[in-house]
């Protein structure tokens, strides 16, 4: 009788040291607990659009759950706006560093899967965040589509994607990310595409332009900067959209300035990018400084001047 009482003890004991994570985020969570739920990977390591399923896991992290490591404002930053109730969080792989360690999520929407690296030091600190790349569920098993995540021991995170078109022109495209000076930068771009040529839409565009600097600055529909008003004289939202390089390399930037004088400055906390706006005349001019990689292309920047464009008179 004495041995099943030591032996039942013993597997009471063992049961309790395999209680699993509560991820519901209803309970406090040990972040060390919290990271044995992604599966430790040596690099390097490859993800395709096909193989995906075979990495994937079953444990769903609750919202409330991840904002206990990240915050909250920037995991809003990171899940579609559209699909917020309808992200499925799972996670992926734990990438350990010498100074750091990464945590990649896979984000399930309806209708395709994407894949997100967050970053922390070895202080369990929460750094940055970068959106790596999705795979859309109508490209699984395409004879003529292939999509796959390279991750080497750096780590760099690059992205290669091939098509065959319609015609049966094979086109490429590939990208690649690293985390360096504090944050996620874009550190490589290639690809054979032709620009698409598509409307660009701005969406600040149905809100009152009274202000003294309010209204639409551009050379073109595809480079220009709206500025419309913000509640006081001196608040501004803006949306800046450009296209370089023959439209192969993009910037888009949306906020909120408040001038001085003429002179503005675009900073919000958790992104490095600044934008420096200044106005003389009917000329506003931008400069960027700190990295504004999330926003753009690797090859171009935040500096232009752009002329006011006038408004068009109504026909009576």
């Amino acid at each position: 009788m004495r041995k099943w009482y030591f032996i039942f003890l013993g597997l009471l004991v063992f049961s309790c040291g395999e209680k699993k994570t509560d991820l519901s985020g209803n309970t406090p969570i040990k972040i060390n607990d919290f990271n044995k739920i992604f599966k430790n990977t040596a690099l390097p390591v490859t993800i395709s659009d096909t193989s995906l399923n075979n990495v994937l896991d079953t444990i769903v992290i609750q919202r409330k759950a991840l904002a206990q490591f990240v915050p909250d404002s920037i995991i809003g930053q990171f899940i579609s706006t559209g699909n917020k109730n309808k992200a499925i969080i799972h996670p992926l792989i734990r990438i350990e560093q010498e100074a750091e360690y990464y945590l990649l999520l896979n984000i399930k929407y309806p209708k395709k899967n994407e894949i997100v690296a967050l970053v922390f030091n070895k202080k369990n600190k929460y750094l940055d965040f970068q959106n790596i790349t999705e795979f859309l569920d109508e490209n699984k098993n395409s004879t003529k589509y292939e999509k796959k995540l390279n991750i080497n021991r750096e780590p760099s995170f690059l992205v290669e994607e091939n098509v065959i078109t319609s015609e049966g022109v094979s086109t490429y495209e590939k990208n690649a990310w690293a985390y360096s000076d504090s944050n996620f930068r874009l550190i490589y771009f290639d690809s054979n595409k032709t620009p698409k040529n598509k409307v660009v839409i701005n969406p600040i565009d149905t809100i009152q332009s009274k202000n003294m600097y309010s209204g639409n600055y551009g050379r073109d529909a595809k480079n220009f900067i709206a500025l419309r008003d913000n509640g006081a004289a001196n608040k501004y939202q803006f949306f800046i959209h450009f296209e370089k390089r023959n439209g192969s390399c993009v910037g888009e930037l949306k906020g909120i300035l408040n001038f001085t004088n003429n002179s503005a400055t675009y900073t919000e906390k958790g992104d490095p990018c600044i934008v420096h706006f200044s106005i003389t005349g009917n000329i506003i001019a931008i400069k960027e400084e700190g990295n504004c990689g999330n926003h753009r292309g690797m090859k171009c920047y935040f500096n232009d001047k752009f002329d006011k464009i006038k408004k068009s008179k109504k026909k009576k």
